[in-house]
């Protein structure tokens, strides 16, 4: 599976979940995610989420990784600033986006995985 599609997939369980949309009514944060050959720019502002194509656009946070690393990201299994602790992927950018941007894919994880856990 791409990288675009995970991110989309978790996109939409993000605009599921009850109230996460609420949290970001001010935020204005573009992150740059670049996996292999794929670049991403995932762009958040207020209550909408989007992706596009990444192209050299000025982005807040930056985040490199593999497919597997960006997976577990994007389903909320482990936590941005853990990945980037073991150096399974790496993320530049203000610790408050970073914290922003993991707490947004957790929050955000299934149901279903979550009673898993």
């Amino acid at each position: 599976m791409s990288v675009k599609k995970l991110l989309t997939s978790s996109i939409k369980r993000m605009r599921k979940t009850d109230n996460l949309l609420g949290l970001l009514d001010e935020t204005i944060l573009d992150v740059c995610l670049i996996c292999n050959e794929e670049s991403w720019l995932l762009s958040l502002t207020g209550n909408t989420i989007s992706i596009s194509q990444y192209n050299n656009e000025t982005s807040h946070v930056t985040i490199h990784g593999d497919r597997e690393a960006m997976k577990t990201l994007f389903n909320g299994d482990e936590f941005l600033l853990n990945l980037k602790k073991r150096g399974d992927l790496s993320a530049t950018g203000r610790l408050r986006d970073l914290l922003l941007l993991e707490s947004l894919w957790y929050l955000s994880k299934d149901l279903r995985l979550r009673d898993n856990s």
